[in-house]
């Protein structure tokens, strides 16, 4: 279920370590959110965030969007200076631009294991191989296949987004399809 944030857990997230200020600029008081790498940001850098792909980069206005259990948690398990000390170790520093940095395998990484550590299982210590996708819903099933009369995917040139993205959760997916259909 997707509820707006209440102010009592925007106060929680906006009390984290680091999450005063944008976690790319330092500019005070951000409102927008990585639901990905649990950080926050300003306006101006949530845009180059979302130019990413939301495979890469989630991101949710903390005062409008509506946001599930699981990203309340991931937001509250992360925190910019968490991010940034993880990145820093990795090589990765916070001068790094934008999609170098979240590009990054330390980056893929550590989103990896912010979600685990939301969800209370162990930390991979690699990213996981992508395992190829088998759909155990019917519903969802022609999206997926790959055979016969061009009912799947497209190849790499894939003009109409229908192909789901490397590193892409089902709900991503919904989420992006969701999204192209209502352009």
């Amino acid at each position: 279920k997707m509820v707006q944030m209440t102010p009592a857990d925007q106060a929680v997230v906006k009390a984290i370590s680091g999450n005063d200020k944008c976690c790319e600029c330092g500019m005070q008081n951000p409102q927008w959110a990585s639901v990905s790498f649990g950080t926050v940001f300003c306006l101006d850098c949530s845009g180059v965030h979302r130019s990413l792909g939301v495979h890469i980069s989630f991101v949710r206005s903390i005062a409008m969007d509506s946001w599930t259990p699981a990203q309340m948690d991931i937001m509250r398990k992360g925190g910019n200076q968490k991010c940034i000390s993880y990145l820093s170790a990795k090589g990765i520093l916070p001068t790094t631009p934008i999609k170098q940095k979240y590009e990054s395998d330390a980056a893929q990484l550590y989103k990896h294991i912010l979600k685990a550590r939301a969800e209370g299982k162990p930390e991979p210590t690699e990213i996981p191989k992508k395992k190829p996708y088998v759909s155990n819903n019917s519903s969802m099933g022609s999206i997926h296949s790959t055979g016969g009369g061009g009912s799947g995917p497209k190849g790499p040139g894939d003009p109409n987004g229908m192909e789901r993205l490397t590193g892409e959760s089902d709900q991503q997916y919904i989420a992006r399809q969701t999204r192209l259909r209502d352009e």
